[in-house]
This record gives C-alpha cells, structure tokens and sequence, in this order.
C-alpha cells in the first residue's frame, strides 16, 4: 500500500513541477521579456536576464524529470532516494514560503504544496 501512496505522491508532485515548468516558459518569462522591452531595457541586460530566467525554467523542468523518475521506480517498487527528494523538498517549501511573503500571491503556495508532497514521501518508511 506505502509503494501506491509513494508512487502516487511522486505522479503528483511531477504533474505539478511540470505544470509550473510549462507556465514559467510559455507564460511567465515571456510576458516579462515583453515587459522589459517596453521600458527600453539595454539588449545586453535583457539577454542576461532572460538567460537566467530560461535556465531557471530549464532547472524547472529537471526538478520535475527527477521526481517523475523517482516515482516510476516506486512504482515498480524500486528503492527512492530520499535524500534527493528531500532536497528537491527542501527547495521548494522554502522557495514556495519565501515568495508567498514577497509577493502575497496565493500561486506561490503551489510550490510550497508540491514541497510539502515531496516532503510527505521522504516521510513514509519502507
């Protein structure tokens, strides 16, 4: 029963990474490029922003490609690394808590639910 509630805690939480990833490219950092644009921002400044607003995308997207490996083997009833899924907790309970106060958007919380599912694996025992 554990290996279901492990495997489908990780689907879940990959859905959702993968989700963010999606909106972060396609929605978020372009409306913000086009933003810059209109205040005139040097093109080298805005290179160098974008570059690091698509690598974090990019690192998006790996976060959920590790989750979603790590619950197909639950799935198959393989072992799960602990450890590099409370790390991918860890970031982003306090990525999801962080911006939440920043900003006051209740989208953040999103972030930090997926931590808190990431974290909900790292609790069930073998």
């Amino acid at each position: 029963m554990r290996k279901y509630l492990r495997a489908t805690l990780l689907f879940i939480a990959a859905l959702l990474m993968f989700f963010a990833a999606v909106t972060s490219t396609t929605v978020s950092v372009p409306h913000l490029r086009k933003d810059l644009l209109e205040i005139d921002v040097r093109p080298t400044l805005l290179g160098a922003v974008m570059l690091g607003l698509y690598f974090g995308c990019f690192a998006l997207f790996g976060f959920a490609a590790l989750v979603l490996a790590m619950a197909i083997r639950a799935l198959r009833a393989a072992a799960v690394d602990r450890i590099l899924i409370a790390i991918i907790a860890v970031v982003y309970v306090i990525f999801g808590v962080a911006a939440f106060i920043g900003t006051g958007s209740h989208h953040m919380l999103g972030y930090l639910l997926i931590g808190l599912l990431l974290s909900g694996v790292v609790a069930l025992r073998n």
